[in-house]
């Protein structure tokens, strides 16, 4: 892709050259992907299967029209606070806006590999899936308090560092949108939960409806409440439709135990605002660093001391980082072979 962009602009192919080069790579893409898997797992030949495509269509549709539902949500903040206010809130709000966009690709990433877990054991093993289910949870939920925190302690520092002085007054908007981040670090895995029991629908459903309340609460908090509108929707919304998912899979047989699994996470997120909260003002970026260090490693002991993770639980982190060492070995040896 870099070097078919590189060659159109040098070409001056202009938006042809755009174009082109995303079509090529992605036909070159497709045959790695056929080329890997038929080497790999077997030989399939592309085929003509009405009865087939139809299954596969109806089954994506309410999966995908809800992740396109839930991108354009995540555009429809700046879309209705630009009808109804001015270019100067606009693009306050743009600013801590932008930056929690770009955190939001964290979940996103880390969401996608556990795909084919949930969906190899939805169907064998009920206890299985929601335990699955319930570590996954929590190990969103621990990812995204300590992101928050700095979003709702620091907000201050990060905007003047970020974007400026002239951002000072959203911050007020970042400190919502960093609470905010908490329930849609959780959204991300439902997707994959829904599909892996082929429960599409409830999930489209119920994401035209956190839409509709979110569209609902910018054309009402937004002429009254300007500024802060669009963060207060954007949370309710994402409280609302995750409050929605635990229920729905709650009644389908498989309990989040979320108040049990949460208070934990939350008490201890809630002591590294205080500290954050009480050295937000310290100017040298020296020693906020270590303040940082020391805020981070306060809230991983404060897990730790009140058992927020089973000994269990532990061990499969420990399970799943087990390839540093090796890893780390090995290429000490490489390097030892080839100075």
């Amino acid at each position: 892709m870099f070097v078919l962009v590189y060659v159109a602009l040098k070409l001056n192919l202009t938006l042809f050259g755009f174009v082109a080069a995303h079509l090529i790579t992605n036909i070159l893409l497709w045959m790695f992907y056929a080329l890997l898997v038929s080497h790999m797992y077997a030989k399939i030949s592309l085929r003509f299967d009405m009865v087939l495509w139809k299954k596969l269509l109806l089954d994506a549709l309410p999966l995908g029209g809800s992740v396109m539902l839930r991108q354009l949500a995540l555009q429809m903040d700046v879309l209705v606070l630009t009808w109804l206010s001015n270019l100067t809130i606009v693009g306050l709000f743009s600013g801590p806006y932008r930056i929690s966009t770009a955190l939001r690709i964290i979940p996103q990433a880390l969401s996608t590999p556990l795909f084919p877990l949930f969906s190899r054991t939805a169907h064998y093993s009920r206890e299985r899936f929601t335990e699955i289910y319930q570590l996954s949870v929590k190990f969103f939920l621990i990812l995204s308090i300590p992101i928050a925190a700095f979003f709702v302690s620091w907000s201050g520092p990060i905007l003047r560092t970020a974007l400026g002085r002239k951002y000072l007054p959203a911050i007020p908007a970042m400190q919502v949108l960093g609470i905010g981040l908490i329930p849609f670090f959780l959204s991300t895995l439902f997707q994959y939960l829904f599909a892996a029991l082929g429960e599409q629908k409830r999930f489209f459903v119920s994401t035209c409806t956190s839409s509709a309340v979110r569209l609902l609460l910018l054309l009402i908090l937004i002429p009254t409440l300007g500024l802060i509108g669009p963060p207060i929707a954007f949370l309710c919304s994402e409280m609302m439709v995750v409050g929605i998912w635990v229920l729905q899979l709650d009644r389908l047989g498989f309990p989040s135990r979320f108040l049990h699994i949460s208070w934990r996470p939350l008490l201890s997120g809630a002591v590294m605002c205080v500290l954050l909260f009480t050295f937000s003002e310290t100017p040298p970026p020296a020693l906020r660093g270590g303040i940082a260090i020391a805020a981070m490693l306060l809230y991983g002991s404060l897990l730790f001391a009140s058992r927020a993770l089973t000994s269990e639980e532990i061990s499969h982190v420990r399970e799943g980082i087990s390839f540093i060492s090796p890893f780390i070995e090995a290429w000490s040896k490489r390097l030892r072979r080839n100075p």
